[in-house]
C-alpha cells in the first residue's frame, strides 16, 4: 500500500518540476499560436535567462536585479531571433525556420559553454533557505513555495493580457487569420515582436526558477526543455495558454509518479512520451485544443 504522505510528496515534487516546464512552454505557445513555427531556440533563450540572472546576482547581490536581467536580456534575444530567423521566413515552408531554430539553439548553447565553461555553476540566492521543510511528514523544498505560485501567477497574467488588452485581441486576430487581421489594420510585425518579447521573458524567468530550485545553472540545461516544452504544448493543446500550464503540471506529476513507482526500467525522459502517446490516443487535439 502506498501511504498518503508518499503520494503527496510525489505530487509536490511533480508540481514543482512541472511548473518549470509550464513556464517555459507558455512562451513557446505564444510563438506557435502566431507563426505556426516550433521555436526550438526558445530553449536557448531559457538558458540565456538563467545566465543573465546569475551574472546580475553575483555582480550586485540583488535578487531584484537578477529578476530584471532574467526578463530584459531574454526579451532582447527573443526579438533578435524573431527579426533574423522568423520574419524573413514567413513565406517559406515551415521546416526551414524549424531547422534554423534548431541551429540557433545549438549555437546559443555552445556560445554560453565557451564563454562561461562547460560545467554547471552553483547559484544560491541569499535569503532563500536550502534546507528542506518537513510539513506533516512531507518534505518540501522552500523553492517549491516560489516556483509553483510564480508560474500560476504568470499564467493568469498572460491569460488576462490576451483576453482583455488590445494587444491580446490583435494577437488573437492574427492567430485566426493573419491576412484579414492585417487588412483591418493590425500591425503584424509589432505584434509578433511583442509576443516574442513576452514569450522570451517567460523563458528567462523559467531559467531563473530552474536555478532557484536546483541551485545551479548549466549551458546545457536547455537540452531537456527543448523537447519537454514541445510535449507540454501538445498535451495542453497547441496555442492554449491554460493548456500550457495544465500540460506542464500533468507532465511533471506523471514523470515523478511513474519514475517513483516503476523505477528506472525506462529513462525518466521516456515517461514524458508515454504520457504524450496515451493522451493523443484518447484526445488527439490535446487537453484544451480544438478539434480540426
Amino acid at each position: 500500500m502506498v501511504s498518503i504522505e508518499t503520494l503527496v510528496q510525489h505530487l509536490v515534487s511533480g508540481l514543482t518540476v512541472g511548473s518549470i516546464y509550464a513556464a517555459t512552454a507558455l512562451g513557446l505557445t505564444l510563438v506557435y499560436g502566431l507563426l505556426k513555427v516550433l521555436h526550438i531556440a526558445h530553449a536557448g533563450v531559457y538558458v540565456i535567462g538563467g545566465y543573465a540572472a546569475y551574472l546580475a546576482y553575483i555582480s550586485t547581490g540583488s535578487i531584484l536585479l537578477a529578476i530584471a536581467a532574467a526578463a530584459i536580456v531574454p526579451a532582447i534575444a527573443g526579438i533578435i531571433l524573431a527579426k533574423i530567423l522568423y520574419m524573413p521566413m514567413l513565406e517559406k515552408p515551415r521546416h526551414i525556420p524549424l531547422m534554423l531554430s534548431i541551429a540557433a539553439f545549438l549555437l546559443i548553447e555552445e556560445l554560453i559553454a565557451n564563454i562561461f565553461g562547460h560545467h554547471p555553476k552553483g547559484f544560491h540566492i541569499e535569503g532563500i533557505p536550502t534546507e528542506p521543510i518537513d510539513i506533516g511528514g512531507i518534505t518540501l523544498r522552500p523553492s517549491s513555495l516560489i516556483v509553483v505560485p510564480v508560474t500560476i501567477l504568470a499564467t493568469l497574467a498572460l491569460w488576462l493580457a490576451y483576453s482583455k488588452t488590445k494587444m491580446g485581441i490583435a494577437s488573437q486576430a492574427l492567430v485566426q487569420d493573419m491576412e484579414v487581421a492585417q487588412a483591418l489594420g493590425v500591425n503584424m510585425p509589432y505584434i509578433v515582436y511583442v509576443n516574442f518579447a513576452i514569450g522570451s521573458i517567460l523563458a528567462g524567468i523559467a531559467g531563473l526558477l530552474y536555478a532557484v530550485h536546483y541551485g545551479s545553472i548549466s549551458p546545457y540545461m536547455g537540452d531537456i526543455v527543448a523537447y519537454k516544452a514541445l510535449v507540454v504544448i501538445v498535451l495542453g493543446g497547441f496555442g492554449s495558454i491554460v493548456g500550457a500550464l495544465v500540460g506542464g503540471l500533468v507532465l511533471g506529476v506523471a514523470e515523478e509518479v511513474l519514475t517513483s513507482y516503476l523505477g528506472y526500467i525506462l529513462p525518466r525522459e521516456a515517461y514524458a512520451f508515454i504520457v504524450l502517446i496515451l493522451l493523443l490516443i484518447i484526445r488527439p487535439q490535446g487537453l484544451f485544443g480544438r478539434a480540426e
